[in-house]
């Protein structure tokens, strides 16, 4: 109980002390896929190859794939005991465990209204945020209720990407950065600045433009640059105060430090 009083308080620390951000690199493993998909808590490697969804723990290899949903368009592990799997082309969202077996999947083809998705992150509790490109509006969904809990105004411009974490959703359009509560009430606006990726962990915010990464901390509306050697970014990702970057060859790893 105390171990996981201390971790609390740490990281809540660690998240309202930062001025700036430092990253050091640990280590680079080699790592041969089509698409990194990111690490969950337990430190376990998720990635795509030839659609196939894989995940690689320190002691096994897993994996999974289904041949009637078309291409795996995105693979949530916010939630390492429920995976998020998002097959655009079949309107659809897949939920499996941590041993990758199927728990439930949503098809909005048949729910009412019907809803066209383009986009999706992980919400709280029973939740998805979605964007819905009928409607051009974000909803946080409920997938045990197939009920809408909040909706956006409509978006006036084109979603590039979407995360969240248990407070607040992220979207990047091709003209703003919008954060909304859960409420669905618009909280922040910031200028578009040639991002085209974005990742959320403990309350800072990543963005990716190019081979560079971005960050914003919390409470301020100030993005920087992130000091890092030259190297590709195919995909990044950040979890357990940690940076992740593939360059097609090898999974780097950087600590992210506050100075």
């Amino acid at each position: 109980m105390k171990r996981t009083f201390y971790l609390v308080l740490f990281f809540t620390a660690w998240g309202f002390s930062q001025t700036s951000l430092t990253a050091n690199l640990v280590e680079s493993i080699p790592l041969e896929c089509s698409r990194f998909i990111g690490v969950d808590q337990f430190e376990s490697i998720y990635y795509l190859e030839s659609n196939i969804l894989f995940k690689k723990t320190k002691k096994e290899l897993q994996n999974y794939s289904v041949l009637d949903k078309g291409n795996l368009s995105l693979v949530s592990v916010f939630n390492p005991l429920k995976l998020a799997l998002f097959y655009k082309d079949f309107n659809s969202v897949t939920l499996l465990d941590n041993r990758l077996a199927d728990l439930i999947s949503v098809d909005f083809n048949h729910l009412s209204p019907l809803r066209t998705l383009s986009h999706i992150s992980y919400g709280n509790d029973t939740t998805f945020w979605v964007f819905d490109s009928n409607t051009l509006q974000l909803e946080l969904f409920d997938y045990n209720t197939s009920k809408t809990r909040v909706k956006t105004v409509p978006f006036q411009n084109e979603i590039l990407a979407l995360d969240s974490d248990y407070n607040t959703c992220w979207v990047l359009t091709t003209k703003e950065l919008q954060c909304y509560n859960y409420m669905g009430s618009l909280i922040s606006k910031l200028p578009q600045e040639g991002f085209t990726d974005l990742k959320l962990w403990n309350g800072v915010l990543f963005l990716q433009k190019e081979n560079a990464i971005y960050y914003k901390l919390k409470n301020t509306e100030t993005v920087l640059r992130l000091n890092l050697p030259k190297v590709l970014v195919k995909q990044f990702f950040v979890t357990n105060q940690t940076l992740y970057i593939y360059d097609e060859e090898f999974l780097h790893h950087y600590q992210l430090l506050n100075n």
